[in-house]
């Protein structure tokens, strides 16, 4: 019989940005590799694309082990957060990440707390900065940007009332996405009409405007 066929190989795989704490470097790699990590993969600070991170992403299979330095490291938003942690859910990919003190598995640190977690998860927005983060995390750390975005949310809805194509909307606003769009609508109550429906480009005055 033979048993080859049937054995699971699962791998230790790594993932850095050298763009943040490249000071700590030399311990995060000593670490991944004592693991031990087959593979490391390392984006460097001036390629915007992130293909290192696209390969990291590519290489993971069913029951490796991906080792990060922290979130904040791996993640430039909470979108790509997400997409990450249903990966490894769908997966079965064990997630460490070891400036967190974090171990989906509960092995490394098994005396962490899912405090631990929310705190990983919170520091993202200290570690990146405004401009990495979307609407809502962003007007946490700026007044003037708040004022900004409640001028865009004014003009999305204005658009809308005066019977806009969604389309129209994200090109004359900048904003990427139907959703984005749908979410500015449903966050100040407009109430929405389905796309098979004609809006005559005739302006609606007042009622939204006085829930901004």
């Amino acid at each position: 019989m033979i048993l080859n066929e049937y054995f699971i190989v699962m791998e230790y795989v790594g993932y850095i940005n050298t763009a943040y704490y490249i000071e700590h470097l030399e311990n995060f790699v000593l670490s991944m590799k004592q693991m031990p990590c087959s593979s490391i993969y390392y984006d460097e600070k001036d390629d915007g694309d992130r293909q290192k991170w696209k390969s990291f992403i590519g290489t993971l299979n069913n029951n490796d082990t991906a080792v990060l330095v922290s979130f904040d490291n791996a993640f430039c938003n909470f979108t790509d957060l997400m997409f990450f942690l249903k990966l490894c859910s769908s997966k079965n990919i064990r997630i460490i990440s070891l400036k967190d003190s974090l171990d989906t598995s509960d092995e490394l640190f098994p005396k962490v707390s899912t405090q631990n977690t929310l705190r990983a998860i919170a520091n993202m927005t200290v570690a990146k900065g405004q401009a990495a983060f979307d609407d809502f995390q962003a007007e946490l750390l700026s007044d003037k940007f708040h004022e900004k975005k409640l001028k865009k949310y004014r003009m999305v809805i204005n658009m809308y009332n005066a019977g806009y194509s969604i389309k129209e909307i994200m090109s004359r606003t900048g904003y990427h996405g139907k959703s984005n769009i749908y979410r500015i609508l449903h966050m100040f109550n407009v109430e929405l009409e389905y796309p098979t429906m004609v809006r005559s480009k005739l302006p609606v005055v007042g009622v939204v405007m006085r829930n901004l």
